[in-house]
């Protein structure tokens, strides 16, 4: 009887420092060393960034969305935002009411920033190789062209982060840079974990 319920509480406890180094791993792998951290207090999730690019954030009282806007330094080109949005339309079929998947919601997206530009193509490429930790995600790279001539490319990630809740990260570049600063921009993504999104951080 001693033995059965020895091996039952260790078991138990193997299995909860499992769990513990599994999701502290996650943490030490996101966060790259010397990274700034930034705490997005309306949503109240966090994530890295490097030292010595600017930050701007900004949040809309009515419609309740935040956004996070980083420059890299010395770059015009250079930009990532992300936007959390609380009821986000694109998560529901408007005719049917029912929840839409989100490579549905991302072309949806896509469709609505492409009025911006006068070259607006989706790639398809990398569908699910981005995305926030634990929450469906889907993801595409743009070839882009703005009216000034510039031409450029973008990484759209859009994550379901519940029923009503999206994340979505868009990181544009020039070509001749988004792929030298891509690693940069998935450091980033994969330091936004999911158990703090939604919960309350220090």
């Amino acid at each position: 009887m001693d033995t059965k319920l020895f091996v039952g509480s260790f078991c138990c406890i193997l299995l909860l420092l499992l769990f513990y180094s599994s999701s502290s791993s996650q943490l030490v792998l996101a966060k790259v060393p010397n990274w700034k951290k930034f705490s997005e207090s309306a949503h109240k999730f966090r994530f890295f960034y490097p030292p010595d690019w600017q930050i701007r954030s900004r949040h809309d009282n009515i419609t309740g969305s935040s956004e996070i806007i980083l420059i890299k330094p010395n770059s015009s080109r250079t930009q990532v935002s992300i936007l959390y949005n609380p009821n986000d339309a694109l998560l529901t079929n408007a005719k049917t009411g029912k929840p839409i998947i989100p490579s549905k919601a991302l072309a949806q997206l896509e469709e609505q920033i492409s009025l911006d530009y006068i070259f607006f193509n989706a790639t398809g490429k990398f569908p699910h190789k981005y995305k926030i930790h634990n929450h469906q995600s889907a993801s595409d790279i743009v070839d882009y062209e703005k009216s000034s001539g510039k031409p450029g490319k973008m990484l759209i990630v859009f994550s379901k982060i519940n029923d009503k809740d999206s994340c979505t990260v868009i990181y544009s570049d020039s070509k001749r840079l988004f792929y030298k600063n891509l690693s940069n921009i998935s450091q980033i993504i994969k330091s936004i974990p999911s158990f703090y999104i939604g919960l309350a951080f220090g």
